[in-house]
């Protein structure tokens, strides 16, 4: 009897596990958003659907377009910058409920006169958009399972993004700038990964010689002998005039050595030793013309 019994509740809990994933996995369609990676903000814009074929208990999705990219041109048009950074998020419908969907297959390309492009997605669905101006269609699949889902947006790749460019001796946006990347990589070659840092703005189109800036009590990232801290500063735009790595007394925040960088000099590479695992450094980033600074920023980081 004792038996019969522990099957009997055994069966039951199987068949409400079940139930549990029928729910979190058997949904509706997902919404597919573009975001795209600009300096100190991101820009999420939603991509229309397309071709559906999809069914859950949320309701069965039949959708038939004839022509993709025709279709895809008529949409809002979606400005990206040449080399534009940009991933794709997927996320279920509010009505829905549950979670998300088993490991789905994603792909991506662009369509142009017929012709396509395959773009490349890292585990992480980022990639980036080729370099030729002119406009796209962006096509994306969804396949989970029996289901399919389609998205499409009408990219316009522009080599005058005004986020680069410096128009009447004045800087773009800060918040539209690239910022510097800065990672830590171990002594037995792992993947680089963000390290602890604070990146701020000193002055911007308004600066003098005289700019103040009060060095942070900033958090310490972790550490050990041997591994290299890279920091990569390429994708600024337009890039810095000049570089300093500067070291800071965390007794009294004051700078106890400066060093120019070569700008060219991209990643830096600092090797963590003996000397500096306790130290707190600063790089100068400046923009200047002539003897006028334009824009100065500090990327602050300290070693524990």
């Amino acid at each position: 009897m004792y038996k019969l019994l522990k099957l009997f509740v055994g069966m039951l809990f199987i068949f409400a596990l079940t139930g549990c994933f029928g729910e979190d996995y058997d949904v509706g369609v997902p919404t597919a958003l573009l975001q795209l990676e600009i300096g100190l903000q991101d820009q999420q814009t939603q991509l229309t659907e397309a071709n559906i074929s999809w069914s859950s208990t949320s309701g069965d999705v039949e959708k038939t377009i004839d022509n993709i990219e025709e279709f895809g041109l008529s949409q809002d048009k979606i400005k990206v910058s040449q080399n534009q950074d940009a991933s794709l998020e997927f996320k279920e419908n509010e009505e829905n409920g549950g979670d998300i969907w088993t490991d789905p297959t994603v792909t991506a390309t662009l369509w142009k006169n017929g012709e396509q492009i395959d773009i490349e997605l890292n585990d992480n669905r980022e990639f980036q958009f080729p370099t030729n101006e002119g406009t796209y269609v962006l096509e994306v699949k969804f396949i989970d399972s029996a289901n399919s889902a389609q998205y499409v947006g009408n990219i316009v790749i522009d080599k005058s993004s005004g986020q680069t460019k410096i128009t009447d001796g004045k800087l773009p946006e800060f918040t539209l700038m690239e910022i510097p990347s800065i990672k830590k990589v171990n002594s037995v070659g792992a993947d680089g990964v963000v390290f602890d840092n604070s990146y701020s703005e000193v002055c911007w189109n308004n600066c003098s010689d005289n700019s103040a800036y009060n060095y942070p009590d900033i958090h310490s990232g972790d550490v050990e002998i041997g591994d290299d801290i890279l920091i990569d500063w390429h994708k600024m735009k337009p890039h810095p005039t000049k570089i300093n790595l500067l070291q800071i007394n965390t007794d009294n925040y004051e700078v106890i050595k400066k060093v120019n960088i070569d700008i060219t000099n991209t990643p830096l590479e600092i090797e963590v030793d003996e000397e500096n695992i306790d130290a707190q450094y600063a790089l100068e980033f400046l923009w200047k013309e002539g003897n006028k600074i334009n824009g100065r920023t500090m990327l602050n980081f300290r070693l524990e």
